[in-house]
């Protein structure tokens, strides 16, 4: 079978795009690691990350409007670069950056029911610990193997759109005592290294909005919707983030320099409002979580079922349930989630791999957005469109994120350095051992949803090449 074709609209684009972003979710996930590193500059960082995801999504939708992807940003670059090198490099650093977010995700969702546990002056029992990890592996993976228009109408979306109220509300709250300017302004004392690895923590959530260009093959009209849905996710995933942001800080009972070492700040704040209270957050939290795994196990899957009709993946990738969806593509995005868990979880413990793997995700995360980025020119200067625009916005957008990816990196510790330096070698391996011989990147859909080589398709629907 082959995946469901035109069924989706601009809403469960959107549904797509929020999943990812997840703003909820990450507040106390990948915002609650910025804290770490940035303290309460982490409110500085996200409005630059919301800013740099504005011109990212802009930068995005100079490819999308044009043509529909088939697998993902992977086939963006190769439109603009031709090499299935570079394409293929993008292809697994988009896999394991959207699997290994899952796993930072899940390692969340144990860190969130522990803190809660011990705010009640309770131990988490190891039991409980357990079925919370597998279960943040599990539930995304099974509920994503259903239909997706069904997934992203009634899962997604209403429980995305919420979680963004829940932040709004949050930060009117905060307002009480007035609005400090000082918390959008970086601190003196914090290293370039410490600010830089922060923003890429935040802005691989706010930047989650391009996640709706994977459903390009199963979205009526692609190159119109998929864009309308990034659009709006940014607009209230990333506003509302922003805003939550700014009310985690502004929320803190304590010291304010205690602030990084609270390990789950949001449910010490709403506790203070009851228990009940505390217990909405930590649903909602968790929800927030499972559905930005559902959202990117969806991508991740979509990356090895279109590399396998490349011929840059094992065949057996192909392989859809009834739904229409990729079967054993999902159960393979599942696993490597689950190593990553387990295996960073028993080597560094759980608050060490809940840090040291949200630091890798976001490396990876920006790192095939720079190729995309610079890409942009090249593409339109192809189809013969090269305008001010299309070089502009994509080399500023590309500039800030070389910056915070090339200071993460210089920045980055023994345990990133091995993570990164595995995944190195298994694409090598893999482009060596199979993707070489296919094609990865060359599909894109066209204006019947069907799959085509992207020079046929640039020829006969934008300009000659």
């Amino acid at each position: 079978m082959t995946l469901a074709k035109s069924v989706l609209s601009f809403k469960e684009n959107y549904g797509q795009a929020m999943a990812v972003t997840a703003p909820l979710g990450s507040v106390v996930s990948t915002s609650t690691a910025a804290i770490v590193y940035a303290g309460t500059s982490v409110v500085f960082t996200t409005l630059l990350s919301l800013l740099a995801s504005a011109l990212w999504i802009y930068t995005l939708t100079r490819y999308s409007r044009k043509i529909a992807s088939a697998g993902g940003f992977y086939t963006y670059s190769f439109s603009a670069w031709r090499s299935k090198k570079l394409s293929f490099a993008e292809a697994l650093t988009e896999l394991f950056a959207y699997s290994m977010l899952n796993g930072v995700n899940a390692i969340t969702n144990y860190l969130l029911v522990d803190i809660a546990f011990s705010i009640e002056g309770r131990s988490i029992p190891l039991w409980i610990g357990i079925v919370v990890i597998i279960g943040s592996v599990l539930y995304p993976t099974l509920i994503s193997l259903t239909h997706i228009k069904k997934l992203m109408s009634y899962v997604v979306t209403m429980s995305a759109t919420a979680e963004a109220v829940l932040l709004i509300v949050l930060f009117i709250i905060s307002l009480h005592n007035g609005f400090h300017f000082n918390y959008i302004i970086p601190s003196k004392n914090l290293s370039m290294g410490d600010i830089a690895t922060a923003f890429v923590l935040t802005t691989v959530s706010i930047s989650g909005a391009g996640a709706a260009t994977y459903l390009g093959e199963e979205t009526k009209d692609p190159t119109k919707n998929v864009a309308k849905g990034m659009w709006l996710a940014l607009i209230i995933g990333g506003i509302s983030m922003f805003l939550g942001t700014y009310a985690l800080v502004a929320l803190w009972n304590g010291s304010l320099s205690t602030l990084a070492n609270s390990p789950q700040p949001l449910l010490y704040e709403t506790v203070t409002y009851g228990s009940i209270t505390m217990f909405i957050a930590l649903v909602m939290s968790m929800n927030s979580l499972l559905s930005s795994n559902i959202g990117t196990t969806i991508g991740a899957a979509r990356v090895l079922y279109n590399l396998a009709r490349e011929k840059a993946a094992p065949k057996f990738f192909l392989k859809t349930n009834k739904e229409g969806e990729p079967l054993l593509a999902t159960i393979t995005v599942a696993s490597i989630t689950a190593v990553v868990t387990v295996v960073s979880i028993f080597t560094l413990g759980i608050a060490l791999a809940f840090t040291e793997v949200s630091s890798v995700t976001g490396i990876l995360w920006l790192l095939g957005r720079v190729f995309d980025g610079v890409g942009v020119p090249v593409f339109y200067w192809r189809i013969r469109e090269l305008n001010v625009s299309s070089i502009i916005v994509p080399l500023v957008a590309t500039s800030i994120n070389v910056w915070g990816d090339f200071t993460s990196i210089i920045s980055m510790d023994v345990n990133q350095a091995i993570i990164l330096t595995s995944i190195a070698i298994i694409t090598v391996i893999w482009y060596l051992k199979k993707a070489r011989f296919g094609t990865p990147g060359r599909l894109v859909v066209d204006e019947k949803n069907e799959v085509v080589d992207v020079e046929e398709y640039l020829k006969k629907n934008v300009s000659a090449t």
